[in-house]
């Protein structure tokens, strides 16, 4: 089989050419109108801290029905101070499903948990974090080499944002911006020595030779070693944090950090002045007198951690919202068989209803989609007859007709119009 990919009557692609950078329709990346399909893969293998091995899987939420060839991807990281917790998270869970709802495709990752005998000693807590940094870039390699072979999920790889809560939020913030040859103090003799015994800022947790490129963040809760990483041109910044943070600061305080190692790292507050005084487009909110992560304690998703849950859903959709790109002509490849088209589409445009007409000999498929990629009816044609499509179904306005055969090679895209 041999596929045109992606390819879309010409009309449709110069009629949305211009506004591939706005905003889609019908709600998609805004409201929820998809429902959601989940599914759990293995993306790599690395060693804990004990020496002993651990599969790393996720699990990978998708949007129901939806047809676009390349989906913006969040991938998150669960909270737990590197000790414990899962990807089955309920503040993740809620996230991704609020989000792929929407028509992002979501992954909730495994990182490896531990210290070295026990101990929340400056070095083990580094080594901790930055398994967690590698456990991310393999899973986010995952989804560069899953876009450049078979293609599973449709990733568009130039729009993956990764995040987390609390200690996930520590992984993606230092996963994006850290810098070893940028520092605004001296840096601790054992950071360099401890970073080598674990392989590196890559590691070895899977999938080598894949880009680990992200284009934004989303920080909740977290905190990075050093602002200064932070530079013009590095990935984008959503994010909340509580203003009387007392387990992930805020604000850089030297006397607390002197006596606790975990808060030698800059929060919120610090990250917020370093991006008003560059150049990068960001949105990051501090809740006013909230505690550590008030959208999950001290009961999830109810009063008041559910209002802070919607407040931190709805600033993170509103700023994806404006930096994700919408490409609704690359819904679909068309099958090529020696140039053969099989269905006749007429009246097109019409006023009232469009036949398609099978010239084949075996059943066929057609399958009918919003412009923004949501499947919308699923008729089969019998060999050599037809079905109709009514305006009544749908309405007025610009649709696409997907049609395959039994064994999903896809024969025919075409735009139909009803007046």
């Amino acid at each position: 089989m041999r596929n045109i990919y992606p390819i879309l009557c010409l009309s449709v692609f110069t009629f949305f050419y211009s506004d591939l950078k706005a905003q889609c329709g019908n709600g998609r990346y805004y409201d929820k109108i998809f429902s959601q399909t989940s599914s759990t893969v293995t993306f790599g293998t690395a060693m804990k801290f004990d020496s002993t091995f651990i599969d790393l899987k996720m699990d990978i939420y998708q949007p129901t029905g939806d047809n676009f060839a390349h989906r913006p991807l969040l991938l998150f990281a669960f909270p737990g101070s590197f000790t414990a917790g899962s990807r089955l998270s309920p503040d993740i869970l809620q996230l991704c499903d609020n989000f792929s709802k929407r028509g992002y495709v979501c992954a909730s990752i495994d990182y490896r948990l531990g210290f070295e005998g026990g101990s929340d000693c400056d070095t083990n807590q580094f080594k901790a974090l930055m398994r967690g940094v590698q456990d991310m870039k393999a899973a986010v390699r995952y989804f560069y080499k899953d876009a450049q072979t078979t293609n599973t999920f449709r990733i568009d790889t130039n729009q993956i944002f990764i995040g987390g809560t609390s200690a996930g939020a520590f992984i993606a913030l230092n996963y994006a911006y850290g810098k070893v040859d940028t520092l605004s103090r001296s840096e601790p003799a054992w950071a360099r020595p401890a970073l080598d015994s674990l392989g590196g800022p890559e590691g070895n947790s899977g999938n080598p030779g894949y880009s680990n490129k992200v284009k934004g963040v989303i920080d909740l809760c977290g905190a990075i070693a050093d602002t200064v990483w932070i530079m013009p041109g590095d990935p984008v910044l959503v994010g909340v944090h509580g203003t009387a943070d007392a387990t992930v600061s805020c604000w850089y305080d030297s006397v607390y950090a002197s006596t606790h190692p975990e808060s030698l790292l800059f929060g919120g507050g610090d990250i917020l002045n370093r991006l008003n005084h560059i150049t990068l487009n960001h949105s990051l909110y501090l809740f006013q007198g909230a505690d550590h992560v008030p959208f999950i304690l001290p009961i999830p998703f109810l009063p008041p951690a559910s209002a802070y849950m919607d407040s931190t859903v709805w600033i993170v959709r509103d700023f994806l919202y404006q930096n994700v790109v919408c490409d609704p002509t690359t819904t679909s490849g068309v099958e090529n068989i020696n140039g053969e088209i099989p269905v006749s589409i007429f009246p097109n445009p019409s006023d009232d209803a469009t036949i398609l007409f099978s010239h084949c000999q075996n059943d066929l498929i057609a399958e009918v989609f919003s412009i923004e990629g949501k499947l919308l009816m699923r008729k089969v044609i019998p060999a050599q007859s037809s079905q109709t499509i009514s305006k009544q179904e749908f309405g007025a306005g610009t649709y696409l007709v997907q049609i395959s055969d039994s064994k999903n090679a896809l024969y025919k895209v075409e735009r139909i119009v009803f007046y």
